[in-house]
C-alpha cells in the first residue's frame, strides 16, 4: 500500500501489522515486537521523507518461514540511513537505494 507521509497514519500501519501477525499465528509477545518495529520504522520513514506529501510504500509478504514488511520512501538528501537492528526474532535492515530509504523487517516464524 502507499500512504502519504503523515504520522497520523502510523496507527493504521500498526493495525495492519497486527492483523498480518495474527494470520501468522504469532504469540502476543512476538506480535507486539513486530508491530512495534514496523510502527517505529514507518515513523522513521515519514521523518526522513522529502515532505508530508511524499508517498511511503509499505508492503507485507509472508511464507512458511517469515513475515516480511518492506517500507520505503524518497528521503531528504541530508537524512542519514537509519541503523539496522536485530532482536527477538525480528531483523530490521535499512539500506539506501539511490534517493530512497528502504527498510526490510523480517520476523521468523517458528516451526
Amino acid at each position: 500500500m502507499t500512504l502519504p507521509g503523515d504520522s497520523r497514519l502510523v496507527d493504521a500501519v500498526r493495525g495492519l501489522t497486527a492483523h498480518a501477525a495474527g494470520y501468522a499465528l504469532l504469540g502476543d509477545s512476538a506480535r507486539e515486537g513486530l508491530v512495534g518495529q514496523v510502527a517505529a520504522a514507518t515513523q522513521t520513514a515519514i521523518a526522513a521523507a522529502r515532505g508530508p506529501n511524499v508517498p511511503i510504500d509499505v508492503r507485507f509478504t509472508g511464507d512458511d518461514d517469515a513475515i516480511t514488511v518492506v517500507i520505503s520512501c524518497e528521503a531528504e538528501a541530508s537524512a542519514p540511513r537509519p541503523t539496522s537492528t536485530s532482536s527477538g526474532g525480528v531483523t530490521v535492515d535499512w539500506e539506501t537505494e539511490g534517493s530512497r530509504h528502504v527498510c526490510h523487517i523480517r520476523h521468523r516464524i517458528s516451526a
